[in-house]
């Protein structure tokens, strides 16, 4: 069965992830799975950059430590991934590194191209390599870029020629199903959340959710709007979602500190919003560009004071389409804020997908009143009548009445803090058995995340149990066996620790904090 891993290696400004995005979508015309695991600098030209695209007939949720081929754009990055190399180096002969030569700035230069274009020559040589009709590529290039691909074309039928002159196939891949698709955990978001019935999204760009805005601008069927600060983004969301429209914004760290009073305002006028977060290394601006979930407390504690909320985080790129929409409704049924707590790598990655069935789940909206209307009528469950104007409707950050006019009475205080509290007994019936729980081995793994691709490989090679947490708050996992084994992208094991107070077992941690993501390798290495 055919499982190859493949890394383009070069500079910001090479078009290293769209050729590592494109190879993805070569593999999926011809009915394979893929995934592309993107790492960049953050620089706009020189450093380094690499896309790893591993395919496989079987669904493949993580790439491969080792390459089988390495594509070298520059000759510098090449010591950085040499250690990885278990297989085939092929570079632009300008540069003398003892692999396989192609004459990429050659053929650009006589194009008159910017060099940028030598992913296009790479991507022909693949094709050639893996014994694919240049026609599949054309159709790639074609439906990625439209009338603007003949240049890619061109350039990648040389490289295509070249290597039928001069190299050896490496496979003859034949078709063996139907095209997939090809979506980064980004996209599979904004489409999820469309599926909810988004009508407005507003964002300040932040690596890594800011793809979530370029995605979503470019559609006819929401209104994505980038204003001037974080602050003005969450504030805009809550806006559109008192005027009945549903709304979501997204950010990382940094941008989630500046919304923290924000949320809870939106918590005490229980006004519903979907906040997309997606962890990347910190404190502080840290490495921007790399992945972590190192802010897990933050996001089940963002603001004072107590009121329902919800955490959730997607375990791969259909999941998070499956959360984008899930959490969306859960938001507005129970008429308060919900966080879709995610990471670069995840966020960021891209995946051969199928769409899981999701849909928009209606709330009765009331639109007309005589009067003012008792919006914050105390109810059983908590859930109090949604309305919207032109009813005439109070909003109110301080505490306030069923009206929602201010109040300091302690008895009217006491009732209302309650009614706002009791939804989250019901959010847990909602989201009870949440979890995935996979396999039957003796030892169990739990993980969060996008560790789980990587996670649910090795375990399935080595007969691990496998259960993997989507509901952070409320807390949503079975009862876990002690010393079983936590794997997270953090230094204390914070998902550990929160498993280790509520069932009073001890988990041994599985850990890393560089940024970097675990891969199938090196969890093999801890766990056999």
């Amino acid at each position: 069965m055919p499982d190859y891993n493949i890394c383009f290696a070069g500079a910001a400004g090479d078009g290293i992830k769209e050729a590592g995005v494109l190879a993805a979508k070569l593999f999926s015309k011809l009915g394979y799975n893929a995934f592309v695991y993107q790492e960049y600098q953050s620089l706009i030209r020189g450093g380094h950059n690499a896309s790893v695209v591993r395919f496989s007939e079987k669904k493949v949720r993580s790439h491969r430590y080792y390459y089988d081929i390495l594509i070298c754009l520059e000759d510098y990055v090449y010591d950085k991934h040499k250690k990885r190399l278990r297989g085939m180096l092929i570079h632009d002969s300008k540069f003398n590194l003892n692999g396989k030569a192609v004459p990429m700035t050659e053929f650009v230069k006589e194009e008159q191209k910017p060099l940028f274009f030598r992913n296009a020559v790479a991507l022909g040589v693949l094709t050639y390599v893996f014994g694919i009709d240049f026609e599949v590529l054309e159709d790639v290039f074609i439906e990625s870029y439209g009338n603007k691909a003949s240049d890619d074309i061109i350039l990648a039928e040389e490289g295509y020629s070249f290597a039928e002159e001069n190299f050896e196939k490496l496979e003859e891949l034949e078709k063996i199903g139907e095209e997939k698709k090809v979506h980064s955990g980004n996209e599979m978001v904004a489409l999820g959340m469309i599926k909810a019935g988004l009508e407005r999204f507003y964002a300040y760009p932040m690596t890594p959710t800011s793809p979530i805005l370029h995605f979503l601008v470019r559609r006819e069927d929401v209104i994505a709007y980038q204003p001037e600060s974080e602050i003005a983004a969450i504030m805009m969301t809550i806006g559109s979602a008192f005027a009945g429209k549903r709304a979501a914004t997204a950010t990382s760290g940094g941008g989630f500190a500046l919304m923290t009073e924000s949320i809870s305002l939106a918590g005490m006028a229980e006004v519903p919003v979907l906040i997309v977060y997606g962890q990347r290394s910190a404190p502080s601006t840290g490495m921007a560009t790399y992945t972590a979930q190192e802010d897990l407390y933050f996001a089940l504690n963002p603001a004072h004071g107590e009121f329902p909320l919800i955490v959730a985080s997607p375990i791969d790129c259909e999941d998070a389409y499956k959360l984008g929409a899930e959490l969306l409704n859960l938001a507005w049924k129970f008429q308060t804020p919900a966080i879709l707590l995610s990471d670069k790598h995840l966020l960021e990655s891209y995946e051969t997908v199928n769409y899981p069935k999701v849909r928009r789940e209606r709330i009765s909206i009331v639109r007309g009143s005589e009067g003012v209307f008792k919006r914050y009528e105390i109810t059983q469950n908590g859930i109090s009548p949604y309305a919207v104007p032109p009813a005439i409707v109070k909003a109110n950050s301080n505490e306030h009445d069923e009206y929602g006019f201010t109040t300091d009475d302690a008895e009217i205080a006491r009732v209302m803090y309650e009614k706002r509290m009791r939804k989250m007994r019901e959010i847990e019936k909602n989201v009870k058995n949440s979890y995935v729980e996979e396999g039957k081995g003796n030892e169990t793994i739990v993980t969060w995340g996008s560790n789980y691709g990587a996670v649910r490989e090795v375990a399935e090679e080595l007969g691990f149990k496998v259960v993997a947490v989507r509901f952070l708050k409320p807390l949503d996992v079975p009862k876990i066996k002690e010393n079983s084994y936590c794997v997270e992208c953090n230094y204390q094991g914070l998902l550990a620790g929160m498993i280790e107070r509520e069932q009073r077992i001890k988990l041994r941690r599985i850990l890393r904090w560089d940024g970097r993501p675990f891969t199938p390798e090196e969890l093999r290495e801890v766990l056999k």
